[in-house]
């Protein structure tokens, strides 16, 4: 049986996280997985897909002439990477 339990805790220096729970015997396995709330900074960073749209990069090169169809385009490109390192 999998027992779960939430608990906020502020992430400590050099990224320590610290849990404690009486639920939690010495030498017991678990997995912990680390859900992290957006702040400010965070939040930013992020683009809902309304914002994309409002931003004016999809489509932004619907215009160009050098370009052709988009998935030959894309392959061409993904060739010249691939061949950059040899």
């Amino acid at each position: 049986m999998i027992t779960a339990f939430k608990q906020k805790i502020i992430i400590k220096s050099g990224g320590l996280v610290s849990l404690r729970s009486r639920k939690l015997k010495a030498g017991t396995k678990a997995e912990v997985i680390v859900l992290v709330e957006p702040t400010e900074t965070t939040a930013e960073k992020f683009m809902t897909g309304a914002d994309l749209l409002k931003s004016g990069l999809v489509g932004m090169w619907a215009e160009r002439k050098d370009i052709g169809e988009s998935l030959e385009f894309a392959r061409q490109l993904r060739q010249k990477a691939e061949k950059r390192g040899e």
